[in-house]
């Protein structure tokens, strides 16, 4: 009875104690390339107090303590992420620059939020002119952010530019870079928006909503106000019946 064999390959390379360390070398090497590197993140406390950042004026002072801490000669980009419920789970310091720009690694601030299970992101940065104006630049790149984000869910609520004493805010000004509307075309869904803002607004009184009403007399101010509740429509997902009375007591707070 014949046995079964397999036939053994025969060696094609005999490698001596150098090579062979050299080949280990080598395929150590090429597993580097193979190896998925993790995000790996440091949270510091720090004694800030804030529980929920609901308007642009909470924003700006938390902004105001993490960028304002001495002399500010150079532009910080700074990211505060949210929770599902407004509450900040963290803020990043992103980046330091010069007089008057900074650079911003997008996938790097998405990796953050994505990290920490993000649900909403304020970013802000600082201009040590004084001028609160965005520039283009900063519409452009508020526009590749949010695009970003959203591609894992995750909203861009705000872009706050910050000086010593006052700031801008792309969500109170209605900034087109932020509510992602463009062109001259209106959209059906647009425009059935803005009538159901049409007619919440036809409600308001000067008893009910003084702030509101006020605003709302004049073609400019009733511009800005119907901005105003579209982008916390796109962005916060809220009915514009609901948004009227916020900007009403975001108003009486300031």
């Amino acid at each position: 009875m014949k046995e079964y064999k397999i036939p053994q390959p025969q060696p094609m390379f005999i490698f001596n104690g150098t090579e062979l360390s050299d080949l280990d070398k080598q395929i150590k090497d090429i597993e580097k390339d193979f190896r998925v590197k993790e995000v790996d993140l440091t949270f510091k406390e720090e004694r800030l107090i804030f529980s929920r950042i609901m308007s642009s004026r909470d924003a700006y002072q938390f902004v105001k303590e993490v960028i304002f801490e001495g002399v500010e000669i150079q532009e910080h980009f700074v990211l505060l992420y949210m929770n599902h419920s407004n509450k900040v789970i963290g803020y990043y310091r992103h980046t330091k620059g010069t007089i008057n720009s900074t650079q911003v690694d997008i996938e790097m601030i998405v990796a953050v939020g994505l990290k920490i299970l993000a649900k909403g992101v304020i970013l802000s940065h600082n201009h040590p002119s004084g001028n609160t104006e965005p520039s283009p630049q900063d519409k452009e790149l508020t526009k590749k952010i949010k695009t970003a984000f959203k591609y894992f869910d995750i909203v861009v609520l705000d872009h706050i530019i910050a000086t010593r004493n006052d700031y801008y805010s792309f969500m109170d000004n209605g900034d087109l870079s932020l509510s992602g509307a463009s062109g001259k075309e209106t959209s059906k869904v647009e425009k059935e928006i803005r009538e159901e803002i049409l007619n919440q607004l036809k409600k308001v009184t000067r008893a009910n909503s003084p702030y509101v009403w006020e605003r709302i007399q004049t073609k400019a101010g009733y511009a800005k106000i119907e901005e105003q509740i579209i982008c916390r429509v796109v962005n916060q997902h809220l009915v514009p019946a609901a948004i009227i009375p916020m900007l009403e007591t975001e108003n009486n707070l300031e």
